[in-house]
């Protein structure tokens, strides 16, 4: 009998909907500081807060699902870039204390996936 998440596919896809969701509740984030901070669009704070999570989370979870190579480093990337961004931007309420660590129960499940070893062997990760 298989181990749950042991069947790469299945385990690729529930990563690539984590990714897409995340991207997708990431977006009003996004567009709230667009339109009322302009001036922080082009600050490297910002990039790496805002934008650059989005982004890779869009184009890891299509890597993935495509499987490309380049699919993995970036999924897990826009991971980690997610837990950071939570830690950073975590609220001091009791329901934002839930929401953060929802949120990081959420991205460390993403990384479990990805590093499950069917998932690394299918990307070539690990492989020399």
């Amino acid at each position: 009998m298989m181990r749950q998440f042991d069947d790469p596919d299945q385990a690729v896809s529930i990563a690539a909907i984590f990714l897409f969701i995340g991207a997708a509740l990431q977006a009003p984030q996004l567009l709230r500081v667009l339109f009322t901070d302009a001036g922080t669009f082009g600050s490297p704070l910002f990039l790496l807060l805002f934008v650059i999570p989005v982004i890779a989370a869009l184009l890891g979870g299509y890597g993935l699902l495509k499987g490309k190579r380049w699919g993995w480093p970036l999924a897990v990337a826009a991971g980690v870039l997610s837990i950071v961004q939570t830690l950073l931007l975590g609220t001091g309420s009791a329901l934002g204390f839930l929401s953060l660590l929802l949120s990081l129960l959420i991205d460390g499940f993403l990384l479990y996936l990805l590093f499950r070893p069917a998932v690394r062997a299918r990307f070539g990760v690990g492989q020399r």
